[in-house]
């Protein structure tokens, strides 16, 4: 008796990006996000350590708006603002309109 081939498992999609904590680094800016799913991941900005940090923000914060858009057809904004002197975190919430850089930031 023949068996039935299983159907592979897909694995699933990321979940919509919720926060990221963005710290400075040397030569790189190391990077942390959740996603609303309890999911999240970690990784590093290669930019200069000089570099603007809104630069960095957008850097970070464009491709995870991509995957949200390819994966789930949403656009993303973040609201950044600083924990420390050199540690920010950006809320991502969803935006209405066309996508923004992600550079956005509220310090209050």
């Amino acid at each position: 008796m023949a068996r039935r081939p299983k159907p592979k498992k897909k694995r699933p999609a990321l979940g919509i990006p919720s926060e990221i904590i963005l710290l400075t680094g040397q030569g790189v800016w190391p990077y942390t996000f959740l996603a609303d799913d309890g999911l999240g991941g970690c990784g590093k900005v290669a930019m200069p350590s000089e570099a603007a940090v809104e630069e960095v923000q957008a850097a970070l914060f464009t491709p995870l708006a991509d995957l949200a858009r390819t994966h789930h057809g949403i656009e993303l904004g973040a609201a950044w603002s600083s924990l420390t002197h050199d540690s920010w975190v950006g809320r991502v919430r969803r935006v209405a309109g066309p996508p923004s850089s992600g550079a956005v930031t509220d310090d209050g």
